[in-house]
């Protein structure tokens, strides 16, 4: 009985390890197209680990981070087609709250967690998010699935405790 426990449990290590690995793959080939779209469009872009940003307009105020709630707008295309955006956010900001940890469960996307927090309040910049940082594999209204996408923020306002009510 033992040994089938064992067996079956290295089983479920080799399936999760095989799937780590093609997720490693993915984000490495996402970095290469969004690396090769940058410099095919002349377009300097900074770069985290994870993500490529421009600094479209720097803040003045206070430094955003992991665990703030902030009032962002923005909207977003597919990397496939920048002409087409899927969504925009621009008329009214929107609340969104940073967890403390990029590892925490949260309802925004990672790329947010990643990339909001090299920003200050008052700054507008552009992200080149990998698909997993943004929808993964969901697919998008386009039709496209493990998407890399442009999101153009502004971050609106970071909201402090003395603020909210």
């Amino acid at each position: 009985m033992k040994t089938t426990k064992l067996i079956l449990l290295f089983a479920v290590f080799c399936i999760a390890a095989a799937a780590c690995k093609k997720e490693e793959l993915q984000i490495d080939k996402d970095k290469k197209v969004i690396s090769d779209y940058l410099k095919e469009h002349n377009i300097e872009a900074q770069q985290t680990e994870k993500l490529f940003y421009v600094e479209n307009v720097v803040g003045t105020g206070q430094q955003c981070k992991l665990g703030d709630t902030v009032a962002i707008k923005y909207r977003y295309s597919s990397l496939k087609d920048p002409s087409k955006i899927l969504e925009d956010k621009t008329d009214i900001a929107e609340i969104v709250f940073l967890p403390l940890s990029t590892s925490s469960y949260s309802t925004c996307i990672m790329g947010f967690q990643i990339g909001l927090p090299t920003m200050k309040e008052g700054g507008k910049t552009t992200f080149y998010f990998p698909s997993a940082y943004a929808f993964g594999r969901d697919t998008l209204s386009n039709g496209e699935n493990y998407a890399n996408l442009i999101f153009d923020v502004e971050l609106c306002e970071i909201i402090t405790r003395d603020k909210r009510h």
